[in-house]
């Protein structure tokens, strides 16, 4: 389902986004076991268990989401606190074809020595 919901909302989904596609599959999923009771495929128990099993599944997802949207932020920081050190910034310069990082002051010189290791 999250595949599905990447596809359609180009990676970025809110939590009443999957709720209401959550709805939708709930009823999906419902019309179809109806159809699967009412032609005797499957009895009227089995269809409730699978949907109540359907509707949780859709809750769940969308509590995944929510806890997400609390996590990303603060992941995204940690990354761009690292990215933004010193020694990732000089590893970055380095990595650039033709590109020579030449340090001025014994500080500055310790810090690309750093940047090698």
């Amino acid at each position: 389902m999250i595949q599905l919901l990447r596809r359609l909302f180009g990676g970025r989904f809110t939590k009443d986004q999957v709720v209401a596609v959550s709805r939708h599959v709930v009823t999906a999923v419902a019309s179809g076991l109806a159809v699967a009771v009412a032609l005797g495929f499957m009895g009227q128990d089995d269809a409730d268990k699978a949907v109540e099993m359907v509707r949780q599944i859709g809750e769940g997802v969308a509590v995944i989401v929510g806890a997400l949207g609390v996590l990303l932020p603060i992941i995204s920081a940690l990354f761009a606190g690292k990215s933004a050190s010193t020694t990732a910034q000089i590893r970055k310069v380095e990595s650039i074809p033709d590109v020579t990082v030449v340090a001025v002051t014994p500080k500055g010189d310790a810090l690309v020595e750093k940047s090698k290791k």
